[in-house]
Order: structure tokens, then sequence, then C-alpha cells
């Protein structure tokens, strides 16, 4: 079904347009007033006519009258059917929740209407949204992967093509801290692989540079046994190790410590949503004047769940992404478009325990390679109704 939008000053005004183009057997699929304007989508094709039956039931199932109007019919400006008008308790929970149904309700059935007529004018671009679908990436980044690729691609050409638009979204940074030093601060929840990222890095100075000139430092950190696990790590690799109860002292501790070249600070669980806004703002603003501070994300992570904690790290002044327990991972999509969404760039991976091996510098091409070989090994697969919801948010029903 082809969809098209007019806007004008007025409701007649609008009609004249869509008279003039259309003629009389277009439909009025819904109308809203946004900043002085009416806005009126129409449906343009003869198939309309069928789907437009299908609207129409949907909407009468859900209590309103129908919502697809042929042009034709419209002889003074379209307004609500008066069965989802709101009576004079307008605003009371019941009504908001019968316009929100039939609101529900029309999105879902245009949702289908608009994936059917995807997959008939367009079907490189909707086997591509499948597999990304698939791949596990996020509504809005699939959807702007899409805009590059042409109706009449090769679906190969165009998959190639989106791949590599795909691995350039995902930041990188060097491993500068190995090479060059500085303070590096790691945040992250319990369990996300933080201390083994720590002893990972610590590893690669010490095989790069020796032991001369790091130390290691753990800071609010109140696990038990969290201090004795990073000092038998720093015993092993020979680093000096020290320990603060609070990150507020960290600036004091540097300063009784002299030049460093490499401070690799291992903190507690900050940026967990438990936490005390107040105090938390205030850890992060201590981590951001002794150096650099970069979150560790593990790419065992939901996909909201990720999203939502990338975000909050970016907000918080972090400025780069270690994505650890890759080989634990059956989907990669969800964490990769967090950290897209988020524009955190990624410094290491890691995909197991063995120092220094499993962590290594991240390449965004791989990332992506390591995606696509995980959604084949695992058989990860978007079923239609997955495929239609993704189009439903991107569907507004003026209710």
């Amino acid at each position: 079904m082809k969809m098209q939008k007019y806007t004008a000053p007025d409701m007649r005004s609008a009609l004249r347009k869509v008279r003039s183009e259309h003629g009389p057997d277009a439909l009025i699929l819904w109308t809203r007033r946004t900043a002085g304007v009416v806005e009126l989508t129409v449906a343009t094709d003869p198939e309309a006519v069928a789907n437009a039956e299908i609207l129409t039931q949907a909407a009468r199932a859900a209590g309103a009258d129908t919502v697809a109007i042929p042009v034709r019919s419209v002889s003074r400006p379209v307004a609500v059917p008066p069965a989802i008008i709101p009576p004079a308790v307008a605003g009371s929970a019941a009504i908001d929740s019968e316009l929100k149904s039939l609101r529900h309700l029309l999105e879902t059935q245009l949702a289908a209407l608009a994936w059917n007529d995807l997959t008939r004018r367009a079907p490189v671009k909707a086997s591509l949204m499948r597999e990304f679908a698939s791949l596990g990436l996020d509504r809005e980044l699939g959807a702007s992967l899409l805009e590059s690729v042409t109706s009449d691609d090769e679906l190969d050409r165009a998959r190639q093509q989106v791949l590599t638009a795909f691995s350039g979204r995902l930041l990188t940074i060097d491993d500068r801290w190995t090479t060059r030093g500085g303070v590096l601060s790691l945040v992250g929840s319990p369990g996300s692989g933080k201390s083994s990222a720590v002893a990972g890095i610590a590893a690669r100075w010490v095989l790069r540079n020796g032991p001369n000139g790091a130390v290691l430092v753990s800071a609010g950190d109140p696990r038990f046994g969290a201090f004795e696990q990073l000092a038998r790590l720093g015993r092993l690799l020979g680093i000096p190790t020290y320990q603060v109860e609070e990150i507020e002292a960290l600036p004091a501790l540097l300063t009784r410590l002299g030049e460093q070249r490499l401070v690799l600070v291992d903190t507690g669980a900050t940026g967990s949503r438990s936490d005390d806004p107040s105090v938390e703002e205030r850890n992060f603003a201590t981590l951001r004047s002794i150096g650099s501070i970069a979150a560790v994300l593990p790419a065992t992570l939901q996909a909201t769940a990720a999203r939502q904690i990338a975000a909050r790290y970016a907000r918080s002044g972090v400025t780069a992404c270690i994505a650890t327990r890759l080989d634990e991972a059956a989907s990669l999509g969800g964490l990769l478009s967090a950290v897209i969404s988020a524009a955190l760039p990624l410094v290491y991976v890691t995909d197991g325990t063995r120092l220094p091996d499993d962590l290594r510098p991240a390449r965004s091409d791989e990332l992506v390679a390591l995606a696509v070989a995980l959604q084949e090994r695992h058989g990860n697969a978007a079923d239609e109704d997955l495929l239609v919801s993704r189009l439903e948010g991107r569907l507004h029903v003026a209710s």
C-alpha cells in the first residue's frame, strides 16, 4: 500500500491538494494538527481499498467509527470519529486506556500492511531487515543502515554494503594505554569482567614495557577479597598495588605516588542503578579529573540493558568501552547497537580468562564478522511478528 502525507494550513486546503493529484478515490488514513498546520495521510493506490476494510474492522473492534475515509465522502473538514471523542470525564484512566488500545490496534494493522508492501516493493531491503533483526540490531540502527540501499541492488552486494556501513559505525581507539601509559579507571557492574580486564591490560603493559613505572589501585571496592585479588596480580606481574576506601581519595594517593607511567584503577560497582546519584556524580567527577574512564560491558547483557547502561556511562563522561565475555555470548547485535547509540569507542575486547592472550584491541570489522558468525552458529532468526513490530514504532496513528 502506497501512503503519502500532505500538509496545509487547514483541512479544506489539504483535501484540495489530494483531490487535485489523486481524484476522489484516495483514502484518508488519519489526520492530525501539529505546529499550526494540518497533516493528512492518505493511501493512493487501488490496493488500499481492500486494506481500508482491515483498518476499519480494527478500529470498530476497539469501539471507533470508520478510520479509512474515501476522499469523495468528505465534504467538510474531517473530525475525529465521535466514538473516540472523550466525554466530559476526559483524562480518566479508562478513556486513556481505550485510546491507547485503539492506537495500538491501528498501528499493528498498518505495520503488517507496511511489511507486506515492503516485501513486495523492495525484497532486498526486506531481506536485510530480517537479517538485522536476527543479528539483534536495534530498530533505529537497522533503519539507518538501510537508507543507503536501493531497492534494485543485488542481495549479496547490498549485504556487503550494509555490513561495511555497520563496521564504519563502530568507533574504536588504539591501544594507547599499553603504549603511551596514562591513568585509566575501569568501571562496571559486578560480574562484568572488570577485574579480568584490568589484569589483561596490566599483563600487556608488562610484556611490552616491563613492570617499572606501573601501579595498580583498588578504589571504593567493598567486595570481600577484592584488594587481595588485585594484590596477587600485582605480585605476579611485579607491579605495586595500593588501595583507597573511597574514590574521592584517589587524587591524594596519586600525588603521594608521584610520576607514574601507567596507573590502572579498579573501581567498585560504579554506575549501578542503586547508587546514590549525588555520590555517583562525585565519583565520576573524581575519575574524570585524574584521567580517562573505560566502561566494561559484558556481551551477555540483554539488548535493552546494554543500551541503557551504555547511555548512562556516556552521560557520566566515560570515554572508552571494553567489551568482555564475547566467548559466552549468543548474539552481539544488542551490545554493538548500544555502543553505537551511545557513541562509545571500543578499545579492548575479551573472550576468555587466559592472560594476556584473551584481551586484545578492538577491531570493528572483526566484531561485525563475529556478530554474523554467532547468528549463523546459534540459528537466531526473526519471526514475522518481530519484523512487523519493528515497523509499528515508525507509524503514528493520531487518536
